[in-house]
Order: C-alpha cells, then sequence, then structure tokens
C-alpha cells in the first residue's frame, strides 16, 4: 500500500500527451492552450479616457491664481469612443469626452464630468471642488489609460498550458486570436461494474441499489474531455473482460468503478492486467479511497503512455473524491496544463475524532465565513448527500486521529 501522496506523484508522471488542434475562439472555453500567445498591438491601442468629462491640460485646468473659479475653458468638440479627434487641446481649452474614447493631443487630464460646469459652449470647475484652488490631492491620478499600461505589443499574453475560461477568452479576442491552438480533449471511457446496481430509471429490489457513479461521474469528466458511458457490467470475469477490451481500445482513458476490493468477485484488479494494462498500484491509505487502482498501458515500441485506467471504489463518495484528486489533475496534466485542487491551511471550528489514523484522512467540511471549518454530518463513504453540502475535503494526515477546536488542517477547494 502507497501513501496518498505517492499516488497522486505516480499518476502525474504517466499522463498522456496529447497533440494540438485548432478549434474556434467560441468554443474553446475549458480547453488547455498549447501555444504562448502574443499580443498584435499595445492594450490599450490609444490614450484613452477613463470617465466621461473633459479633456483638459493639467497645468492649465490646476494653475494657481486669483479669480481660478471664474476660468473657463471653451469647449471645441464632443469626442464619444470610436472617434478620432481634431482637434489639439490648448490653453483655455477643453473637449467633451466619453468614457473610452481616444484622449486628443494636447491633454493629459480629465476632468470629471460631476467636477465640471458646463454654459453655453464654455466650461469651468464646478464650485466647490478642490482643483478650484489648486489642491495637489486633485491632480494625482489623470484619468487616462495609457497606451500600452495594460499590455505590450509582442508581449506574452497568455502561456501554453493555461487552462481558458472567460478571462482568457477576453484577452485572445482582444489580440484578434479567432481560432485557438489547443490540446485534443481526450477519449474517456466511464463503466460500473456490480450485480446489484441497476440504473436509474429502475425501480430497485430489496437487495438492489441505483448506480449513481456512472451518472456521477460522467458529469464530473465532461468539462474536461470527451465522455462515453458504457453502462453497467455485471460482476463476471468473460463480461467484464469484453467490456474493458471494447472501452480501451475506444478511449484514452477508462473509468471504472466497484469491483477493486477484496471480495470474492472482485475481478477487476485480475481481468485490468489480463487485458493488458500494467497496474502501478492497486492500494492507497487513503480513507475513503484504499481499493483506487491505476493501470498504464505504453504505446506499442514507445516508452510513452497510450492509455490509461482509474479503478475507483464502488462508494459514491470514494469514487467522487478520488476523481476529484487523482483523476481530473491527469487529464489537464495530459493535455499540457498544470492543475491541483487549491488549498488553504484554515483552523476547526469544532473538535474532530476518528477511530482509525492508519490512513490519511479526506473528510467533508464547509467553510465558515470567519475562515474556519466545519465536517458535515458524514456517515462514511456511502453518504455522497454530504458532498453536497460541502465546500471540499479536510485532510487529516496519517497518525491524527484528533482535531481539537483552533487546530489547523489543510483544505482541498472541490467546489
Amino acid at each position: 500500500m502507497i501513501t496518498f501522496r505517492q499516488a497522486i506523484d505516480l499518476v502525474l508522471e504517466n499522463s498522456l500527451e496529447l497533440p494540438g488542434e485548432y478549434v474556434p475562439l467560441q468554443e474553446c472555453a475549458g480547453r488547455v492552450l498549447a501555444v504562448d500567445v502574443f499580443a498584435d498591438r499595445d492594450m490599450p491601442p490609444f490614450n484613452k479616457s477613463a470617465v466621461d468629462g473633459f479633456a483638459c491640460k493639467r497645468g492649465d485646468l490646476f494653475s494657481q491664481g486669483d479669480g481660478q473659479q471664474e476660468k473657463r475653458f471653451t469647449i471645441l468638440e464632443t469626442i464619444p469612443a470610436g472617434y478620432s479627434p481634431r482637434a489639439e487641446i490648448k490653453e483655455g481649452e477643453c473637449s467633451r469626452i466619453m468614457t473610452g474614447a481616444v484622449v486628443p493631443n494636447g491633454a493629459d487630464y480629465i476632468l470629471m464630468v460631476e467636477d465640471s460646469e458646463v454654459k453655453d459652449s464654455y466650461m469651468k470647475v464646478r464650485d466647490g471642488n478642490p482643483a478650484e484652488k489648486g489642491n495637489l490631492s486633485a491632480t494625482k491620478g489623470s484619468n487616462i489609460c495609457y497606451k500600452g499600461e495594460d499590455i505590450k505589443q509582442g508581449e506574452t499574453i497568455i502561456r501554453s498550458g493555461t487552462t481558458i475560461g472567460p478571462a482568457q477568452i477576453a484577452v485572445l479576442a482582444g489580440a484578434g486570436v479567432c481560432r485557438v491552438n489547443v490540446s485534443v480533449r481526450p477519449k474517456v471511457g466511464v463503466l460500473s461494474t456490480g450485480d446489484e446496481i441497476v440504473e436509474p430509471h429502475i425501480v430497485p429490489l430489496d437487495f438492489q441499489i441505483r448506480d449513481s457513479n456512472g451518472a456521477q461521474l460522467t458529469a464530473q469528466a465532461k468539462s474536461y474531455a470527451d465522455v462515453m458511458f458504457y453502462g453497467i457490467v455485471k460482476d463476471g470475469r468473460d463480461e467484464l473482460y469484453r467490456a474493458i477490451q471494447k472501452a480501451s481500445s475506444e478511449c484514452d482513458i477508462l473509468i471504472l468503478t466497484g469491483g477493486v476490493s477484496m471480495g470474492e468477485f472482485d475481478y477487476v484488479p485480475e481481468v485490468l492486467c489480463k487485458s493488458g494494462f500494467n497496474l502501478l498500484f492497486n492500494k492507497v491509505a487513503v480513507q475513503p479511497g484504499k481499493p483506487s487502482t491505476f493501470g498504464v498501458m505504453k504505446r506499442t515500441g514507445s516508452k510513452l503512455t497510450g492509455k490509461v485506467v482509474f479503478a475507483l471504489p464502488g462508494n459514491p463518495v470514494s469514487s467522487y473524491i478520488q476523481f476529484e484528486m487523482l483523476v481530473k489533475p491527469f487529464i489537464i496534466k495530459s493535455m499540457g496544463g498544470n492543475y491541483f485542487p487549491k488549498s488553504i491551511m484554515l483552523p476547526s471550528a469544532t473538535d474532530y475524532k476518528r477511530r482509525n489514523s492508519e490512513r490519511t484522512a479526506l473528510i467533508p467540511v464547509t467553510i465558515e465565513k470567519e475562515g474556519s471549518f466545519i465536517p458535515v454530518n458524514y456517515n462514511g463513504s456511502a453518504h455522497i448527500l454530504a458532498m453536497t453540502l460541502s465546500d471540499g475535503v479536510a485532510m487529516i494526515p496519517t497518525g491524527i486521529n484528533r482535531v481539537q477546536k483552533g487546530e489547523t488542517a489543510e483544505i482541498f477547494i472541490l467546489k
């Protein structure tokens, strides 16, 4: 039996190397960028106004002198966004300007519209504004976004290995990237095993349960992979072998659930070996998830991983957590990304104890507003409802059977 950290390392060391492909910008959310992307222009591409107001000369606007409050500025033009200014600003002049518009030549300050008064074709500083007396605190900001202050032309704006979300899509669009070079999504096959499980639409007999793992794992994988659910396979060597052969021939990653413990009908590890997988581990010192199994199949004549299998326990909390902590990081790394659930050290809001400390424990918890955690009501690895109430899991190390109120633990965010 290996430690949970060792299991994570073994999984990530054997990731796939998936090729790249071009997809339309609108379809790249959730994909991993395969190449660096560079800015094709400065951003902003021109000095632009950050507010609605008047483009002026700073020194002219904030100059000292008698009668400052009566000083008037001739309004030359109105500059909306998407318009190229025609007039250069000189002393005693200004132009009305809108947010996002090009700052005209000669202007180095935007007086906000709420700090101004307009009469006829003139503007003056509103009575009571600090600018009336040349207050220096009023001159610290210019209300101008300067050309290139966000991004310089030729600068790397998104690096390969980045998982693309809405913010990255906005940056790509701004750089004119309409087709994005991303890693191919792996093909994932999900297979449930067990004589006792039936499809969700079936009313189970007293000794049967509905298959929740198949739907759960399919949903978990769909955000990152193309997923095929191969249904339920009964506990029989021949039927299981045929199902694994079919699924592994069509997929890059096979995820099985159930049949990996020490029971008389737990044939999965044996059949996986017969199917050509080399099992790198089949017991992990973690709770829940002890019988989690990971196997690889190398490419013909190569040291590179060709296909992998994750055989996860049948209890739904085990399969849920082990997917998040083992399978999801593997999928994203196979696409060239770098992911592991974010974690934070937080104090416990209550005492917690467990009976057995021989394995690392992952217990469902909520994160409280004041910055502490509380274990949720959790009856064991079959209690999947607990995961719907939790924000993540607290990792309790091997050998620790008690966490006192105020003691810290590492919390992995699984939302």
